[in-house]
């Protein structure tokens, strides 16, 4: 059976939790929790030597990327995506899956580091290779095209995203993917609220709120779990009224039925656009000079952010663990975190204070654009974004610091 997600946090961000490296910036402490950047480099290469399958070297180069993202080398880490990409799309009907996640992993990459034309495109042939593969029925199609809606929507195509959901809908009832379709209807109430949410009008916040009591009242079955998706999502927009009761209702829910056993996010406000001089402390020239944007070609900043999540679902101890450049530019991702609230967690007798860890990598980026100055030469966006990957280890366990430095 498919998987998908079932919780507001992964629907918002889509995206498995790779195993994470991460390091002090204050004192050069090392922490690793999975295979080491040297170990991976020489994975590849001894794969390629041995002229290796191409699920194998899909595999290798997978884990190289990812150990070259997290260690902030994210030019590296595209280069090493995209060769792999030339010698293996051509395998595609063989290994649909595996070259799909290719592409997939280069177009979270091209997010963090503002290539949007690469970033759609890797999309688009990510799902094109499942669809020539494995068919347009295929539920890893249909879950792959809701991706592609996805990818519409971030790029400030919203009307594209709501058709291509409405038509996944369709396809996954008339081939019996509840699931898939329950999926897409969580997408498209995600996208009416986003929208109410921008435009401020009843209109908006009425039909958003239709979505969901639709989906909490008339779940497709084997698609119960997206009925809780849409109460997390409902309580959201009776917070932004200031009524809180929703909310309460599900931690009560949570707690009466003994805690979660995965961190589920309830609530969180988005993060705020980024404020040039208060967050950037930032003197620039005003936002259409071209001086302002030739400084922000080299925005280029990251961090990876760690944080508890008590047995109240309530966070503490935000910290950076390592990044890279200047962290002022963090504080609305400070601020974000700071509203969340988890589920309650559940307790075990082993566990007297269960809580999870988490780690996210932010990245602060601009997209790039041929049209910013007037001409046709290749720009960032004169306002910069901040992107997020959640690179949780799968146990949720703070990283143990190796002292050693090795």
């Amino acid at each position: 059976m498919t998987k998908f997600p079932s919780t507001l946090l992964a629907l918002l961000a889509a995206g498995a939790a790779p195993s994470a490296l991460a390091q002090s910036t204050e004192s050069q402490e090392i922490v690793v929790t999975g295979r080491s950047l040297k170990d991976t480099e020489a994975a590849l290469k001894a794969c390629l030597a041995r002229s290796c399958p191409p699920d194998e070297d899909i595999a290798a180069t997978l884990a190289h990327a990812e150990n070259q993202f997290l260690a902030g080398d994210y030019k590296d880490s595209r280069t090493t995506l995209l060769r792999s990409i030339g010698r293996n799309r051509k395998h595609g009907d063989q290994y649909p899956v595996e070259v799909s996640g290719l592409f997939r992993a280069n177009s979270r990459i091209a997010e963090h580091v503002g290539e949007a034309k690469n970033y759609q495109l890797s999309v688009l042939d990510m799902r094109n290779t499942l669809e020539d593969a494995l068919g347009e029925k295929d539920p890893r199609t249909m879950v792959a095209q809701i991706e592609v809606g996805d990818s519409r929507a971030k790029l400030g195509f919203p009307d594209e995203a709501e058709r291509i959901y409405k038509d996944v809908e369709n396809l996954a009832i008339a081939n019996g993917q509840n699931r898939v379709a329950m999926f897409s209807r969580v997408r498209q109430a995600l996208l009416a609220q986003t929208r109410a949410e921008g435009s401020n009008l009843d209109s908006d916040y009425r039909g958003a709120r239709a979505l969901l009591d639709n989906i909490i009242a008339n779940p497709l079955p084997g698609g119960d779990d997206f009925a809780l998706v849409a109460k997390v999502m409902r309580a959201r927009s009776d917070r932004k009224t200031g009524d809180a009761s929703s909310t309460d209702a599900i931690l009560k829910d949570f707690a009466a039925r003994g805690g979660a056993n995965r961190p589920m996010l309830l609530f969180s406000e988005p993060i705020k656009r980024i404020d040039m001089a208060q967050d950037l402390r930032n003197s620039q020239p005003a936002p259409n000079s071209l001086l302002r944007q030739t400084a922000l070609n080299s925005i280029g900043k990251w961090a990876d952010v760690g944080f508890w999540i008590g047995s109240d679902g309530r966070v503490s101890d935000i910290e950076v663990l390592r990044g890279e450049g200047t962290r002022q530019w963090l504080k609305p991702v400070f601020d974000q975190i700071k509203t969340r609230v988890y589920a309650p967690l559940r307790r075990t007798d082993n566990d007297a204070a269960p809580g999870f860890y988490m780690i996210e990598r932010y990245s602060l980026t601009g997209r790039w654009t041929n049209d910013a100055t007037g001409t046709h030469m290749r720009r960032r966006e004169a306002t910069p974004r901040i992107e997020r990957l959640d690179i949780t280890p799968d146990n949720y366990q703070r990283p143990v610091v190796d002292q050693s430095g090795s």
